[in-house]
């Protein structure tokens, strides 16, 4: 009879160990994304436009937080001190690891703060005016500079952003003075252009192709690595002398750094498996994005790479 009974509490034991383990396999509840930029940019769209493959790919559903601020290392921030169990994930931006820190703006974690997920997109700029106003041309702005010197203002998403950095590297080469003028992202500095707020200013392409379409915004240069499909007669920043290598916008996902390793494979799983469905991919580059996959190792070779090219842009910007 004990030894009925010892049989019976093992069972019972056995029975309660594996349905626990089938309770805690991973995702078991919704994970979230935390995106540190405002709604509407680019970082923003990239990461709604994936959510729904990356949600299907988890089995579980995939909630988006915006947590924009401090040229998104508020949110980031958030992501590297987040509990490590794979709930909470990050829509990180080459930028932030690169621009933001070498900028001089107090980044509040590094690169090994957090387990890099995968690359999935990448959305370029386009040097843009609003399409009434006199410059045709990057020839025509740089001759009326020079001629008037402090008298065109550019938007800028901020310091340590993309834009700033393009907007100072166009300037230092073609030795411009121009005033800067921040904002908060890159819908708000888009819709600035386009009201004759400011004069001038980097323009993530996926905000303003449909203006450029409908000839709201006139393109003067792009920092795409060659001419655009749909806009073939705009230069490129590379074809004027200035190296473009970390000044287009490289999204991926990021988690915590001390996952679990079964629960860091799922996740890189996810966004592979998400970032190669063809609907996602049709989807973003209808919009003007560029589907551009890259496993963790990848995306850290990028980054260590940008880091360097980014450093080097700085220093030349400081003589």
């Amino acid at each position: 009879m004990k030894h009925l009974a010892l049989a019976v509490a093992c069972a019972a034991l056995w029975t309660a160990a594996m349905s626990a383990q089938a309770q805690e396999r991973f995702p078991a509840r919704p994970v979230q994304v935390i995106v540190p930029a405002t709604a509407g940019g680019p970082v923003d769209t990239a990461v709604r436009m994936i959510e729904p493959a990356l949600s299907s790919a988890l089995g579980q559903p995939v909630v988006l937080l915006n947590k924009p601020g401090a040229s998104g290392t508020l949110g980031m921030h958030d992501v590297a001190t987040a509990e490590p169990n794979g709930y909470t994930i990050g829509q990180g931006v080459n930028s932030i690891f690169t621009i933001t820190r070498i900028s001089g703006t107090n980044v509040p974690f590094t690169l090994d703060d957090f387990s890099l997920l995968g690359n999935y997109a990448t959305d370029v700029s386009v040097l843009a005016v609003s399409a009434d106003a006199p410059w045709q041309t990057l020839d025509d702005i740089i001759a009326y500079v020079h001629g008037n010197p402090s008298k065109l203002n550019y938007a800028s998403a901020g310091v340590g952003t993309v834009s700033s950095l393009s907007m100072q590297a166009l300037a230092h080469h073609f030795k411009l003075n121009m005033v800067a003028v921040p904002f908060p992202g890159g819908a708000q500095l888009t819709t600035a252009i386009l009201g004759r707020q400011v004069d001038i200013g980097m323009v993530p392409y996926t905000t303003g192709v449909a203006m450029f379409e409908a000839k709201k915004l006139r393109a003067l240069a792009t920092t795409a690595p060659t001419r655009l499909p749909k806009l073939p007669e705009v230069p490129t920043f590379a074809e004027k002398g200035i190296s473009v290598n970390g000044l287009n916008l490289i999204m991926g996902l990021y988690a915590p750094h001390a996952l679990a390793d079964d629960v860091r494979a799922t996740l890189v799983d996810g966004v592979a498996a998400a970032a190669k469905d063809s609907a996602f991919v049709t989807k973003i580059e209808a919009i003007g994005l560029f589907g551009q996959y890259e496993d963790p190792a990848k995306a850290r070779a990028r980054l260590e790479s940008e880091y360097t090219d980014i450093a080097a842009l700085n220093r030349e910007l400081q003589n």
